[in-house]
Order: C-alpha cells, then sequence, then structure tokens
C-alpha cells in the first residue's frame, strides 16, 4: 500500500511540475521576458554605418555609427593611395560584417579605411582595429567559435587570420590577385577565398582567378581551383561537393565541382532593365551578379542580378528559373533568414529603390517587404544577439511588451 501510495505521490508531483512548467512559459510570452533576438545586420558602405532590423518583424530597432574614429584612413600608406581610390571607386566604409556567437560584438572590415574594426554592441564602442596588410579590406568570416577572424586583405593577395581575444594577427595564407569573398564549407573543414583578379591591369593581362581551400586551424592551403574570370559570391550545397559561384561580367551563375574545379553547368540568366544594352565594361565594379545564397531547405537558389535590378530564384535540382523579381537599384549581396524561407538582398544604388533591403518570400517566389536602411547597403549578416544588449545599446525599449506573434528565446520566427 505504501508504494502504491508513493507512486501516486510523484505522479502527481511530476503533473504539477507540468502544469508549472507551462505556466512559466505562459509567463514569458505574456510579459517578453525573452533572452535573445533574431536580426539582420546591414553594412552601409557609404555613410559608414550597419542598420541593425528585427528579423521577426522586418521593423528597423536603429543604426550603429562604425566609423566615430573617423572617415580617412590612420595608416600613411593606405592615406596616401585614399584619394585615387575614392576618385576611382568611390568610397567604401563598410566592407564585411561579422557577430560573435554571444551576439556582444560586431567585427566590421572597413573597406578602404584599410583596418578591421571589433564594437562592443551594448556600447557601441569601439573595442580595437587593426590594419589590413595592402590597401583595401575586404570580406571576412568568423570561425563558429568565434575565435578566429579570417579577413581578406584584397591587394595584399592573402587572407589574414586574427584572434579575437588577444586583438592580434596571428598567421595568414596566400590567394589569388586580389582576395574576395570569404566562406566556410558547411563542414567548417575549410575557409575558402574567391579572387577577382587585379582589376588594375589592362584587359587580357595574366592574373589569377582562384579559389583557394585552406585549413582554418593550420592555414595550410590543401587545394586551389583556377578559373577564367573573377570569383564572386559562392555558395555551397548542403554536403559541400557542388559551389553555386558567381563570376565577373556573367549573367547568372556556374555549378563548380568542388574537388575538381569542373564546371558542371552554366545557368545564364537574362539581361534587363539598366543593363540592355549595356556594355560589360561598364558594369559596376565589373560585378553582373554579386549576391547567392540557398534556401533553407537548399530547394531554391536566390541570386542578386546586380546590373539588371533583379532576383533570381532557381531550383537547385533542375536549375530552372521560378521568378524573376524586380528589387531595387544595384543588388549587391543576399543572407537566408534563420528560418530558411526569406531572402534578404541589399539593394546598394543610388537609383530607384536603392538604399533599401528588399525582402524576398521563396515560398511565395515575390518581393514581401522593402526597408529603408543606410546610404550604400552592401553585405547583410543574420544572428542573434541578447535583449539586454539590445537595451543597452538603444535598439530596443527598455519597457516593451512583446506582442504574442513574437517568438520566444531559442524559437525560430516562422514568416508567411
Amino acid at each position: 500500500m505504501r508504494r502504491r501510495i508513493g507512486h501516486h505521490v510523484r505522479i502527481a508531483l511530476v503533473a504539477k511540475l507540468a502544469v508549472v512548467a507551462v505556466l512559466a512559459a505562459s509567463w514569458v510570452a505574456l510579459t517578453g521576458v525573452a533572452q535573445a533576438r533574431q536580426v539582420v545586420i546591414v553594412g552601409n558602405l557609404r555613410d559608414g554605418s550597419v542598420t541593425v532590423i528585427d528579423q521577426r518583424s522586418l521593423k528597423v530597432m536603429g543604426t550603429i555609427n562604425v566609423t566615430p574614429d573617423g572617415k580617412t584612413p590612420q595608416d600613411p600608406s593606405q592615406a596616401a593611395a585614399y584619394p585615387v581610390i575614392v576618385k576611382e571607386k568611390g568610397v567604401n566604409y563598410v566592407q564585411g560584417l561579422a557577430l560573435s556567437p554571444d551576439g556582444r560584438t560586431l567585427y566590421v572590415s572597413r573597406g578602404y579605411l584599410g583596418d578591421v574594426a571589433a564594437f562592443d554592441v551594448a556600447s557601441r564602442k569601439l573595442l580595437w582595429r587593426l590594419e589590413v596588410a595592402g590597401i583595401r579590406a575586404d570580406h571576412v568570416a568568423l570561425s563558429p567559435d568565434g575565435r578566429r577572424l579570417f579577413v581578406a586583405a584584397l591587394t595584399a593577395n592573402e587572407v589574414q587570420e586574427i584572434d579575437t581575444t588577444t586583438h592580434q594577427f596571428i598567421g595568414s595564407f596566400p590567394t589569388g590577385d586580389w582576395a574576395h569573398v570569404l566562406e566556410f564549407t558547411p563542414d567548417d573543414r575549410y575557409i575558402v577565398n574567391g579572387s577577382l583578379g587585379n582589376q588594375l591591369l589592362p584587359s587580357g593581362f595574366p592574373t589569377r582567378f582562384w579559389m583557394t581551400f585552406a585549413d582554418p586551424k593550420t592555414l595550410q592551403v590543401q587545394r586551389v581551383l583556377k578559373f577564367d574570370a573573377g570569383v564572386r559570391p559562392f555558395a555551397f550545397s548542403a554536403d559541400g561537393s557542388l559551389a553555386y559561384v558567381q563570376f565577373s561580367y556573367f549573367n547568372g551563375f556556374k555549378v563548380v565541382d568542388t574537388s575538381s574545379g569542373a564546371i558542371r553547368h552554366t545557368v545564364a540568366l537574362p539581361v534587363e532593365g539598366p543593363a540592355v544594352g549595356e556594355a560589360p565594361s561598364k558594369y559596376p565594379n565589373e560585378a553582373a551578379h554579386h549576391g547567392i545564397s540557398l534556401s533553407g531547405n537548399g530547394a531554391t537558389i536566390c541570386d542578386a542580378g546586380t546590373v539588371s535590378n533583379y532576383v533570381a530564384l532557381v531550383a537547385r535540382r533542375s536549375l530552372k528559373t521560378r521568378a524573376i523579381i524586380p528589387v531595387g537599384s544595384q543588388p549587391a549581396d543576399t543572407q537566408t533568414s534563420s528560418d530558411g524561407r526569406l531572402c534578404f538582398v541589399t539593394n546598394r544604388g543610388t537609383g530607384a529603390g536603392g538604399n533599401t533591403l528588399s525582402v524576398i518570400s521563396f515560398p511565395r517566389l515575390r518581393e514581401i517587404a522593402r526597408i529603408r536602411v543606410g546610404q550604400g547597403p552592401q553585405e547583410v549578416i543574420i544572428g542573434t544577439i541578447p535583449n539586454k544588449v539590445l537595451r543597452r545599446a538603444g535598439l530596443l525599449p527598455r519597457h516593451r511588451r512583446r506582442s504574442r506573434r513574437e517568438p520566444r528565446a531559442g524559437q525560430s520566427a516562422t514568416q508567411n
């Protein structure tokens, strides 16, 4: 009899604990006590700021000035080259972005300022900066554990590695000419750089258009794939065996075998709008298409048609175009949302619809929102930032009551 009573008591206790857990979860939902928020971060290259957007509501939360120390290079050699670069290419204060895994530190490669800077998100203060080799800091990539930051030193033809704890350069590996985009393979086994080729050389002059695969731990180059055009943004298949690569002057992308470098398929996309009749030599920075990513389920490719002001959604398996979606001026980069259902696209141009972020729905095959951001939106990333950090930064009201549609901490937002 005692065993039966004890058994019933235990069952009742478990039931009460379950009720308490449900009530606690309900209290969190009603009071808005959440730990973190999924955000979209857009780097604005012309005004030297980043725009922070709530990934769920698609509302701008605020901006952070990432050039508080001025808009001219501090290194004498970089400062000497700066006026010439600006005359030829325009200003570039924000090239690449990365957010630490804990959401507390934002890393920015500051283009023609020639450095990488780290910012405390909560206080918005500059923590440290390092000048890269050469005269331009290009894209960055952060290791999954947040301990190593890789930056493409464009004109130095190398990728440099920074220890984010000591704030020091700790190594580098060589690349092709003009190191550009950086990505980790899906298994994090390699850090991969795509090089543009030296754009100052006369047309047809030998230069190195490479995809360089390096071990992120040893910095030893493991493999080099060589091409006949500058390597622009690329995205990997889930198993990493294929890369969907954009190339200089090419309207579309190519499917590359990442082991051999063989071109498995060529996907030519239409030339539309402002690009019709335009000579490729007039393409901005030689980029016909710039920005490519895959939907969360891997079924659809989101391709930014920079010179044609559209986004193409392409079925990954059949490589057939599902939709051509008009967006703003000069779409420049893409990023897939945390839930995999949206493609965020920056429109960096000054024409109609420029200085905005287009939000493309993969399921609906259309643009569902266009958000005003800063001047010259270039790179876009997603991440998670603790609410207390956002509040300290003034990016989240201190006594805001969360609506029932907003996700609790750790939940993915469900769009559409």
